[in-house]
């Protein structure tokens, strides 16, 4: 004869609800208000992170996309290795996901973050069909690394869809004729608002995606980039009128010598420093061929700029910025 829970002895009921998953601890708290009174114990005791990563899977010729949920806990001796779910797609959309991604965002469950790898492939549409439903459940997006072949229309449409995610990993090449074949500012419509965006092909970003696309991000590292010194020192400019921008790092061609880049800098009232600072004597700088200081305008944001030349390529000259925190004493300061 079935036997209600509720009327097992305490030690029972904790010793079953300690052994639940998050899932179905979540379910079971669902079910009436005394059962979320029970679960919130036994919720506590998960900490770690869930993470949906989108793939698809080929059988016969045929390609199924899938929606695989990860919990993997860092306290709950029950749930030493991971707990996977794999969503079907069916509808447009994978099914129940709104109800699973409810554990990560449950008042139960406050020692919980949630993170997205998705691997893009054929068919795009599919991916950004889940994106976007993600999107509009609203759910924070802790993580997010997106990863596809050569595609033009993907780099913008996942940059546009997860512009609210606190960190974006973009691993997407344009295509080879990118310049000639597509147009990438007409889709931005706003700024993206990401802490830390790391875009590992840049090669299409110029200085007005930094200006108009990224000025609302913290941390930016564009790798292989391709800007010209003029675009630098445009983007310094605008910085110092206003930009969310504490660092970032990109690839540029000088136009001339290390001298002249300096009375460039003198023009934007950049104030030369001996050297970068390196609050970490463990630490090595590399070579620093020369460093500035910029303030800007109507506020007390203090950013130190540096350039350095790469030993595999004379071509080109590293820049990065990055926010100062300590205020160099203006008798440090040449003149």
């Amino acid at each position: 004869m079935p036997v209600a829970f509720t009327r097992f002895p305490d030690l029972v009921k904790k010793e079953i609800l300690d052994l639940m998953n998050c899932y179905d601890l979540f379910s079971f708290s669902e079910t009436s208000k005394r059962s979320r009174s029970l679960s919130q114990r036994s919720a506590k005791l998960h900490k770690g992170n869930m993470e949906m990563m989108f793939g698809v899977l080929t059988e016969a010729s045929l390609r199924f996309p899938y929606l695989k949920l990860t919990y993997s806990s860092t306290s709950h001796s029950t749930h030493e290795l991971p707990t996977s779910l794999y969503l079907k797609f069916k509808d447009s959309k994978f099914e129940h996901l709104e109800k699973y991604l409810s554990v990560c965002h449950s008042s139960l469950f406050v020692n919980m973050t949630i993170s997205m790898v998705f691997y893009c492939a054929p068919p795009f549409e599919t991916a950004f069909l889940t994106l976007e439903h993600l999107a509009q459940l609203g759910y924070a997006m802790e993580e997010c690394d997106i990863q596809s072949a050569p595609d033009n229309e993907a780099i913008v449409r996942t940059l546009m869809i997860l512009k609210k995610a606190k960190n974006l990993y973009l691993n997407c090449e344009p295509t080879e004729d990118f310049k000639d074949s597509f147009d990438f500012k007409t889709p931005f419509t706003g700024s993206l608002e990401n802490e830390k965006l790391l875009i590992l092909s840049s090669k299409w970003v110029s200085a007005w995606y930094v200006i108009n696309v990224f000025n609302m991000c913290c941390e930016i590292t564009l790798f292989d980039s391709h800007f010209e010194e003029s675009e630098v020192i445009k983007i310094l400019k605008s910085w110092r009128i206003g930009s969310s921008i504490k660092y970032l790092r990109l690839a540029f061609v000088p136009a001339g010598s290390n001298e002249d880049f300096g009375a460039k800098m003198l023009e934007i009232n950049a104030k030369p420093v001996p050297e970068a600072v390196n609050e970490d004597p463990n630490i090595p700088i590399p070579p620093v061929r020369s460093s500035w200081l910029l303030q800007q305008e109507n506020t007390n944001v203090q950013v130190l700029i540096s350039i350095e030349q790469p030993q595999h390529n004379r071509e080109k000259m590293f820049f990065t910025m990055k926010k100062e925190t300590k205020l160099l004493l203006e008798d440090n300061i040449p003149v």
